[in-house]
């Protein structure tokens, strides 16, 4: 009986050490509550919040703005306001159009956003 239990021993012994691979904390990601993965997500998301970029005057707001509804480029916007925890708020997307004071920005998810042109701050092109 202890030559068996040896025997068996060892090739427990041989599967963990050549054929099984642990996957750490990964195989624990299914008994999060989607509470926890929300949370988790915020907090990824918090970690790469983007830095404040300067104020542009208005003019320059406006001119790049107009030039980027003119050849359709795409433009990645800071706004005036800050999101829950200080962060910038920002919308990329591509200019489709312009009425008094607001511009009207698509974004990826096909969704026009009417923004005031004093909400902005600063533009680039991408």
């Amino acid at each position: 009986m202890i030559l068996h239990k040896a025997k068996n021993e060892q090739v427990a012994a041989d599967f963990f050490k050549y054929h099984y691979h642990d996957r750490g904390m990964m195989k624990w990601g299914g008994f999060y509550l989607s509470d926890h993965t929300s949370a988790l997500q915020k907090m990824r998301a918090a970690e790469v919040a983007e830095a404040p970029l300067p104020i542009q005057p208005q003019a320059l707001i406006s001119q790049r703005l107009f030039s980027a509804w003119q050849r359709q480029q795409l433009v990645h916007l800071q706004l005036n306001q800050l999101e829950a925890g200080e962060r910038v708020v920002v919308v990329t997307g591509i200019v489709v159009g312009m009425a008094d004071n607001e511009i009207g920005i698509q974004t990826a998810e096909q969704k026009i956003i009417w923004l005031v042109l004093a909400a902005i701050k600063h533009v680039e092109f991408i």
